[in-house]
């Protein structure tokens, strides 16, 4: 019985330590660090990427799954990576649409490794792979590439462009060029 309630006592105070309901004491450095990614860049208004990449005025359908890390997914395209998140949306019609943020330590690594990026895809056989677009006050590429459907190549897009050191690159599963499109102009960026 004793045995009993200690093992009950140190499960609730283990719960309580686990969970953060302690007191602040105010003893704690609460200064921004590297680790909780927080940055110091003028450009994003001291946001951080995690904030950036969840897009307040979401277009008439879409809807935001979560958020995570994923600096290592393009350190292929870059050295000079300081920090990458992504933002997973549904659209309109229930398909996946990512919203990924590079941030790089400057605009030549960002125009880099948007360089580096495309030369991953080969020319198509009929058309144009790489368009040029524009929304929000500045231009950016539509990359199209297909995939093979139930025997039927369908068109699959993303948008990528920079703003000074950061990459955007907005990528859906959709063969609706709007899917990611609408997506991309709701950044705001």
């Amino acid at each position: 019985m004793i045995l009993q309630k200690i093992l009950t006592i140190g499960f609730l105070v283990s719960i309580i330590v686990l969970s953060g309901c302690t007191e602040n004491t105010g003893n704690e450095d609460l200064t921004d660090t590297p680790d909780n990614s927080i940055s110091d860049n003028t450009l994003t208004g001291n946001l951080s990427l995690d904030s950036m990449v969840i897009v307040e005025q979401l277009p008439d359908g879409y809807e935001i799954m979560g958020t995570l890390p994923i600096s290592d997914d393009y350190i292929e395209y870059s050295d000079n990576i300081i920090d990458a998140r992504e933002g997973a949306y549904r659209d309109t019609e229930n398909t996946d649409v990512f919203l990924d943020i590079i941030e790089l330590d400057s605009k030549q690594a960002a125009l880099d490794f948007i360089s580096r990026y495309k030369s991953q895809y080969i020319p198509l056989d009929t058309g144009d792979r790489f368009t040029t677009i524009s929304f929000n006050g500045h231009e950016a590429t539509r990359i199209l590439q297909y995939r093979n459907s139930g025997g039927s190549q369908i068109p699959k897009y993303q948008i990528i462009w920079n703003k000074e050191n950061l990459v955007l690159l907005v990528r859906s599963n959709s063969h609706l060029e709007s899917s990611s499109l609408e997506l991309a102009k709701a950044t705001g960026q």
